[in-house]
């Protein structure tokens, strides 16, 4: 009975993980889907996307470790300029002077894009990537305890919690990386899913040939 208790409690909190990971990819995604404003499509008091024009006022590159980061610096209208980390393909697309499309979402530019290159700009989901994280965590090791209860459970519990707080941390690191990338779900939810399997059925295998 206990470790049927475990082991559905670690799937329900499992998908629910996977379920505000789909969330959150369908937030920062939502922008694709909104009609531009001022359109017959756009109903008052609903979300809109607008698009402006941006003048690409410098170029960067940097690297951080062996990967090289691209950034664009783009003026729109008469200000300063803000900084964007685009792909390679749209950094090279470009040239200083050269003017780019802002498709405006919420008051925030979405997406940067030029000559049929486009780079998302959905931010970094802090808070969605450490909920997903600890959920998916906590999902691991209640599956893992679940499907190894007949084991002594005082010496199985540390190592089910510690592996649980490794895929935290690889869940948090995936989340911050996928859900910006903005890839079809399908694409976006394989590595997750491949990785939850992983780290739940490798462990429960080791616990059980102990």
């Amino acid at each position: 009975m206990a470790h049927g208790l475990f082991l559905l409690a670690g799937l329900a909190t499992t998908v629910l993980g996977f379920s505000w990971f789909v969330d959150a990819n369908d937030e920062a995604s939502a922008y694709r889907t909104a009609p531009v404003c001022g359109t017959a499509a756009h109903a008052p008091g609903t979300d809109c996307v607008r698009h402006e024009t941006g003048k690409v006022t410098e170029r960067h590159t940097s690297y951080v470790g062996e990967d090289t980061v691209y950034t664009l610096t783009v003026a729109r209208g008469t200000g300063s300029g803000h900084r964007y980390t685009v792909d390679s393909d749209l950094y090279h697309a470009t040239k200083v002077g050269a003017d780019v499309d802002l498709t405006v979402y919420r008051g925030a530019v979405a997406e940067v894009s030029h000559g049929g290159e486009r780079t998302p700009n959905s931010g970094t989901a802090w808070t969605a990537s450490l909920e997903v994280a600890l959920l998916v965590g906590l999902g691991v090791a209640l599956t893992i305890i679940g499907l190894t209860w007949t084991r002594f459970i005082a010496r199985v519990a540390p190592f089910a919690f510690a592996m649980g707080g490794f895929t935290a941390v690889t869940a948090f690191a995936g989340s911050l990386t996928l859900v910006p990338s903005q890839l079809p779900l399908a694409a976006t939810l394989a590595l997750p899913v491949l990785g939850w399997l992983g780290m739940t059925l490798v462990p429960t295998v080791i616990v059980r040939s102990d």
